[in-house]
């Protein structure tokens, strides 16, 4: 008897388990992630942001000369000074990766990813609802391309510090927190997330000195 009553509470943790797994996929299939809400909160704001004063001051012609046809027109024949530009874009990150690292260690780390999350979404919300409201598709590509290759690398850095990869597999969770215990096994994944972070940072500057303004080039050739 007690063996049956073993087996039959055995096989109710089963059932227990295989359910709370099937409801963790279900959830995450269906809902949709909470960063995605954040930075998407955050583009929605900015959007309308942009229909409150955007509109006005594009009406009143107080576009910035940078964003007019003319001004983007002219970047094709515009000569980057690539050092200039390389020491200037380097101090800048340089100094914006100081302040993710900040916000990565700090007690606050969950709060300071929403924010820097729903700041982005809304800056990205009115730069581009900016470039589409005045020149339409042309804008909307232009927007996008500003941001290529340089952000593909600084997003990735912003998701190594601020979030994990947790499987959903309770053997293999257990695994590798055990792993994860020893102390020189902690250090080495330290130390080579930093150089990963580090060396995709790098990239990412290198990228928008050097790669990103031959790219903008060729799409100001729209608005000749």
């Amino acid at each position: 008897m007690d063996r049956f009553h073993q087996n039959v509470d055995n096989t109710s943790n089963s059932v227990r388990n295989e359910c709370a797994k099937y409801h963790k996929i279900y959830y995450r299939n269906t809902v949709p992630d909470s960063k995605v809400l954040v930075f998407l909160t955050g583009f929605c704001l900015g959007m309308v942001f942009f229909y409150l004063s955007g509109i006005k001051l594009i009406g009143g012609q107080y576009l910035p000369a940078a964003l007019s046809a003319d001004g983007i027109a002219k970047l094709h024949d515009f000569d980057f000074y690539k050092e200039g530009l390389l020491e200037y874009v380097t101090y800048k990150r340089l100094g914006q990766l100081f302040f993710l690292l900040i916000c990565a260690t700090s007690f606050l780390k969950s709060v300071f990813s929403y924010a820097i999350l729903g700041w982005g979404g809304f800056e990205l919300g009115i730069m581009m609802f900016t470039l589409v409201y005045q020149y339409g598709l042309k804008g909307l590509l232009f927007s996008v391309m500003l941001l290529i290759p340089h952000s593909i690398f600084f997003i990735a850095v912003f998701l190594l510090l601020f979030y994990k990869y947790r499987t959903d597999d309770e053997k293999a969770y257990h695994n590798c927190n055990i792993i994860t215990e020893n102390r020189s096994h902690n250090k080495f994944t330290k130390v080579k997330k930093a150089i990963v972070i580090l060396v995709l940072w790098i990239i990412g500057i290198l990228s928008e000195i050097y790669i990103n303004p031959e790219i903008i080039k060729k799409i100001s050739l729209l608005f000749k």
